[in-house]
């Protein structure tokens, strides 16, 4: 583990220096397997611009995950790409998609101050989702109630098996029914 914190110290600052419009952080999760995720904090503009994104996701995959030592490592890489405006759909898509390397995830639209706090809060929201268990404790039992209809003589009408596809005058028939109301 404290090597896959110093290959991860190396690369942030070699993207750091490279990526200077961008800020980089790295959080290596604890489960039953190790999960490396990488934080990318910029605007959805310098994303796009000529791939960046996808440029940082190969650095990632070059510097970084081909030092992991089991597949389930090299699987549990991800990359958070945090922008602070909203992101396209199309380019969200494209990130989001994209299957090389590593499992990429895009939250825009983030005005909080990026913090151990909000790194953890995006890693249980994106990956672990470790907090469900407390989501559903504190889920009220839900209480189903009849329905009731608006007009109770179309409900009426839904209701009876009658056979409407394909038989023309069914279909007259039904809708002299629903004139009728």
């Amino acid at each position: 583990m404290e090597k896959y914190l110093e290959y991860s110290k190396e690369i942030i600052n070699q993207l750091k220096e490279k990526y200077k419009t961008c800020d980089f952080q790295f959080r290596l999760e604890k489960s039953n397997v190790k999960v490396s995720v990488f934080f990318v904090l910029t605007n959805s503009s310098n994303l796009s611009e000529e791939n960046l994104w996808e440029n940082i996701s190969k650095e990632i995959a070059l510097k970084y995950q081909s030092k992991l030592e089991t597949v389930y490592e090299k699987w549990n890489l991800y990359i958070i790409y945090v922008t602070i405006d909203i992101t396209s759909k199309e380019l969200k898509n494209k990130i989001e998609n994209d299957k090389f390397s590593s499992r990429k995830i895009v939250e825009d639209s983030y005005d909080r101050e990026f913090n151990d706090y909000e790194a953890n809060r995006l890693i249980v929201k994106h990956i672990t989702n470790s907090d469900l268990k407390e989501i559903v404790e504190a889920t009220q039992e839900v209480t189903i109630s009849a329905y009731i209809p608006k007009n109770e003589k179309l409900w009426k009408l839904l209701s009876d098996e009658e056979k409407l596809i394909g038989d023309r005058k069914a279909q007259e028939a039904f809708i002299k029914k629903i004139n009728t109301i």
